[in-house]
Protein backbone atom coordinates (compact mmCIF):
# COMPACT_ATOMS: atom_id res chain seq x y z
CA UNK A 1 0.00 0.00 0.00
CA UNK A 2 3.39 2.35 0.75
CA UNK A 3 4.17 1.79 -2.50
CA UNK A 4 0.86 2.88 -4.22
CA UNK A 5 0.83 6.15 -1.98
CA UNK A 6 4.25 6.93 -3.06
CA UNK A 7 3.66 6.70 -6.54
CA UNK A 8 0.51 8.90 -6.62
CA UNK A 9 2.57 11.35 -4.65
CA UNK A 10 4.99 11.69 -7.27
CA UNK A 11 2.77 11.37 -10.25
CA UNK A 12 0.90 14.31 -8.07
CA UNK A 13 4.24 16.30 -7.67
CA UNK A 14 5.26 15.38 -12.01
CA UNK A 15 1.76 17.08 -12.61
CA UNK A 16 2.32 20.27 -10.20
CA UNK A 17 6.07 20.66 -11.79
CA UNK A 18 4.26 20.82 -15.30
CA UNK A 19 1.82 23.11 -14.42
CA UNK A 20 4.94 25.52 -13.01
CA UNK A 21 6.79 24.42 -15.81
CA UNK A 22 3.83 25.61 -18.40
CA UNK A 23 3.45 28.82 -16.26
CA UNK A 24 7.25 29.61 -16.48
CA UNK A 25 7.31 29.42 -20.31
CA UNK A 26 4.02 31.68 -20.62
CA UNK A 27 6.04 34.28 -18.04
CA UNK A 28 9.04 33.95 -20.05
CA UNK A 29 7.26 34.29 -23.44
CA UNK A 30 5.65 37.29 -21.83
CA UNK A 31 9.12 38.55 -20.95
CA UNK A 32 10.23 38.16 -24.80
CA UNK A 33 7.40 40.25 -26.27
CA UNK A 34 8.28 42.77 -23.95
CA UNK A 35 11.54 42.99 -24.96
CA UNK A 36 10.71 42.84 -28.38
CA UNK A 37 8.53 45.89 -27.94
CA UNK A 38 10.80 47.51 -25.94
CA UNK A 39 14.24 46.94 -28.93
CA UNK A 40 11.74 48.06 -31.48
CA UNK A 41 10.62 50.90 -29.90
CA UNK A 42 14.03 52.02 -29.24
CA UNK A 43 15.05 51.02 -33.09
CA UNK A 44 11.88 53.41 -34.04
CA UNK A 45 13.11 56.26 -31.66
CA UNK A 46 16.61 55.81 -32.89
CA UNK A 47 14.96 56.29 -36.72
CA UNK A 48 13.17 59.29 -36.00
CA UNK A 49 16.07 60.84 -34.70
CA UNK A 50 18.50 60.25 -36.86
CA UNK A 51 18.60 64.47 -38.59
CA UNK A 52 18.59 65.23 -35.39
CA UNK A 53 22.51 64.42 -34.65
CA UNK A 54 25.59 64.57 -36.82
CA UNK A 55 26.88 61.45 -37.45
CA UNK A 56 30.46 62.81 -37.22
CA UNK A 57 30.35 64.72 -33.61
CA UNK A 58 26.76 63.93 -32.63
CA UNK A 59 25.99 67.37 -32.32
CA UNK A 60 22.66 69.49 -32.90
CA UNK A 61 21.59 70.01 -36.23
CA UNK A 62 19.97 72.96 -37.57
CA UNK A 63 17.90 73.34 -40.64
CA UNK A 64 19.55 75.31 -43.75
CA UNK A 65 18.23 76.50 -47.21
CA UNK A 66 20.46 75.63 -49.75
CA UNK A 67 19.33 76.45 -53.18
CA UNK A 68 20.50 77.46 -56.75
CA UNK A 69 20.57 80.13 -58.97
CA UNK A 70 22.51 83.10 -59.11
CA UNK A 71 18.51 85.45 -58.41
CA UNK A 72 18.46 85.66 -54.46
CA UNK A 73 14.26 86.92 -54.41
CA UNK A 74 13.70 83.24 -56.35
CA UNK A 75 16.05 80.43 -55.46
CA UNK A 76 15.36 77.17 -56.98
CA UNK A 77 15.07 74.97 -54.73
CA UNK A 78 17.23 71.96 -54.92
CA UNK A 79 15.53 68.69 -56.03
CA UNK A 80 17.05 65.08 -56.54
CA UNK A 81 15.47 62.26 -59.20
CA UNK A 82 14.44 59.32 -57.24
CA UNK A 83 13.20 57.02 -59.62
CA UNK A 84 16.17 57.75 -62.54
CA UNK A 85 16.67 54.26 -62.52
CA UNK A 86 13.69 52.80 -62.41
CA UNK A 87 12.67 54.48 -65.70
CA UNK A 88 13.27 52.14 -68.60
CA UNK A 89 13.34 54.79 -70.80
CA UNK A 90 15.70 56.35 -68.13
CA UNK A 91 15.92 60.71 -67.45
CA UNK A 92 14.32 62.58 -64.48
CA UNK A 93 10.75 60.42 -64.16
CA UNK A 94 10.17 61.97 -60.83
CA UNK A 95 12.30 64.14 -58.32
CA UNK A 96 12.11 64.41 -54.45
CA UNK A 97 13.86 68.15 -52.94
CA UNK A 98 16.54 67.82 -50.71
CA UNK A 99 16.84 68.91 -47.06
CA UNK A 100 20.08 70.12 -45.69
CA UNK A 101 20.88 69.98 -41.90
CA UNK A 102 23.87 72.24 -40.64
CA UNK A 103 25.60 70.31 -37.43
CA UNK A 104 25.93 73.42 -34.97
CA UNK A 105 29.17 71.91 -33.64
CA UNK A 106 31.25 71.34 -36.30
CA UNK A 107 29.19 72.52 -39.58
CA UNK A 108 28.98 69.57 -41.26
CA UNK A 109 26.24 69.87 -43.76
CA UNK A 110 23.73 66.80 -43.84
CA UNK A 111 21.86 66.05 -47.08
CA UNK A 112 18.35 64.40 -47.15
CA UNK A 113 16.29 63.48 -49.83
CA UNK A 114 12.48 63.86 -48.74
CA UNK A 115 10.89 60.74 -49.87
CA UNK A 116 7.78 61.36 -48.28
CA UNK A 117 7.53 65.13 -50.08
CA UNK A 118 3.96 64.98 -52.52
CA UNK A 119 4.23 67.60 -54.96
Amino acid sequence: MAYRDEQQALLLEVQSLKQENERLRDALEHEHERYRELVDEQHEQRRKNVRMVCVQCRGNLLAVAIVAGHDIRNPLPLKMSTLRFGSPNGGFTASAPVRSYACSSCGYIHNFIDMGHED
